[in-house]
């Protein structure tokens, strides 16, 4: 099934034909415009606002930088915060020979440019790669490599891609966040005036000013001068230290921090890696959105299809208008594509069976969202979907691997603070098909279980994962792929959507996932 709403969502942004043109638009600064419009500027000479001090002098960074509706995202040489500086990395602990810089604030140290790398445009994409060093005085210390790759706007919404390299050229370099219990410094933004601000996190909708809590990114909305934008930094998994502690600020400051508080050596012949990206994002999206997917297919014909399907996800559809979310549903693979997943805060795959997609790159997609802090939700069969990925099973949890026939069992509540249990009973019976999983991800953290030795299973085995002894889990929760994973293996019969107990679960798992409830 496809709704209208879902179907708009395939074909309202087409990809534009980038056309990314490189100028200097100053001696100090080389622009990145697209058919005219511009991206942003790398300023790799020495910047220094009128008014403001003479020793906050700096260089190496990106501002101006733009949404795809033209908005300026980003402020320089901000009077609250006279160091901050567009799209920036930096560290306020910086030391060398036992003493100790900071980059933050630009005291004793400061970036040079020293070469571009590469400044090619191509492939439906521009790339500009350049060399920096840190000095001290007229002494080099750390050589940095820095390669931004930005791609064309795609559904309102333009990403992107950092990827730094730093080395020492001195013994005895080392890098850490400020010492002050807070921790910043690393890859960050400074926003432009605004109203409205609104901090999203993958753990919370609309989060408070914090410091050094993990997320997988970090997202500012807010109204620029009567328009809608918003920038996210999503950290790669692959940078140390993911999912990073962050620095937010409603005054319009997000930033990853790493190392932290303890500090972290660089060394002459290895580089650290840390890779970000950027979205750009030039269109109003709904706070609170879920898409439902349901596809079962097999090639060649066969495997079972669930008749819960329609009822399960007008039973979502009713818990999204009773609890301020929109839904979504669909069974057409091709809406897994990385501008239109950003639309949604959870997907929820609702008894989908076997073939969830028809390539790689729609599992890139979902790979993508789910590291990038994307939640997600499985109901009954979602497990037996994609069962010739590895990934995906580690990610949900388990594969399907069996059920005895449809029976009571008693399932007992093993979380009863979680979002998900909260309204159950302790301990209940119900009517389904058990489920038996193999592969389970030794991380999950059960919310329900049964004890599998009381069914009624004339093919009785040890449950497959031999993790939890008696204790088979009927549902749990996951966090190691990057996002919020719920799984329940409730929900067999069209007739259970109607029970407010297996609402109130499934309601719970929802807004745990897209972040709504703890």
């Amino acid at each position: 099934m496809k709704t209208l709403a879902a179907a708009l969502l395939l074909t309202a942004a087409p990809l534009a034909m980038a056309q990314f043109v490189w100028s200097e638009s100053s001696p100090a600064s080389l622009q990145l415009t697209d058919g005219g419009k511009p991206v942003f500027t790398y300023n790799f000479g020495t910047m220094l606002k009128d008014g403001a001090p003479a020793d906050r002098a700096r260089c190496c960074y990106l501002h101006p930088v733009y949404a795809p509706n033209g908005v300026v995202l980003t402020d320089d040489f901000p009077k609250d915060h006279y160091h901050h500086r567009g799209i920036s990395w930096m560290w306020p602990v910086v030391t060398v020979d036992g003493k100790t810089y900071d980059l933050w604030t630009i005291k004793g140290i400061l970036a040079r440019f020293e070469k571009w790398n590469q400044k090619p445009v191509g492939g439906g994409r521009a790339v500009v790669s350049v060399q920096n060093g840190w000095y001290v005085g007229e002494r080099k210390i750390v050589e940095e490599q820095v390669e931004i790759v930005a791609h064309p706007v795609v559904g309102g919404s333009r990403e992107l891609e950092f990827t730094l390299r730093f080395r020492a050229v001195a013994d005895g370099v080392t890098l850490a966040g400020s010492q002050d219990g807070k921790g910043y410094g690393g890859f960050n933004i400074r926003f432009a005036p605004r109203e409205s601000t609104i901090l999203d996190t993958g753990e919370k909708r609309d989060a408070a000013d914090s410091d050094l809590r993990p997320n997988a990114w970090a997202e500012l909305s807010a109204n620029f001068g009567g328009k809608p934008a918003a920038a996210r930094i999503t950290v790669d998994p692959s940078t140390p230290g993911y999912p990073n502690g962050w620095c937010l600020r409603h005054y319009g400051f997000l930033g990853a921090n790493y190392p932290g508080l303890k500090p972290v050596a660089l060394a002459r012949n290895k580089d650290i890696v840390m890779k970000y990206r950027v979205s750009l994002i030039g269109t109003p999206r709904p706070a609170s959105r879920v898409l439902v997917y349901t596809r079962n297919y097999v090639t060649g014909g066969g495997g079972y299809v669930h008749d819960n399907i329609p009822t399960a996800v007008e039973a979502i559809r009713g818990m999204g208008a009773a609890n301020k979310f929109e839904v979504d549903s669909t069974d057409d693979p091709a809406v897994f594509t990385d501008a239109n997943l950003r639309n949604y805060r959870a997907l929820v795959f609702a008894s989908s069976n076997n073939e969830a997609f028809t390539n790689d790159a729609q599992r890139d997609a979902l790979r993508r969202y789910i590291q990038g802090g994307g939640g997600f939700v499985g109901i009954h069969s979602a497990t037996g979907s994609e069962r010739n990925w590895p990934w995906y099973w580690s990610m949900l949890g388990g594969r399907f691997q069996r059920h005895p026939k449809l029976q009571k069992f008693s399932v007992v509540v093993v979380d009863p603070m979680h979002p998900s249990t909260k309204q159950l009973p302790s301990k209940f019976e119900w009517q389904d098909e058990c489920y038996f999983h193999e592969f389970l991800n030794p991380d999950l953290q059960p919310l329900l279980i049964t004890d599998p030795t009381a069914l009624d299973d004339p093919a009785r085995k040890e449950h497959p994962s031999g993790l939890f002894g008696k204790a088979m889990p009927m549902a749990w929760t996951l966090r190691t792929a990057g996002g919020r994973v719920f799984y329940t293996a409730l929900g067999h019969k069209k007739e259970h959507y109607s029970d407010p107990l297996l609402n109130s679960h499934i309601l719970g798992g929802i807004l745990w996932a897209m972040g709504e409830k703890e």
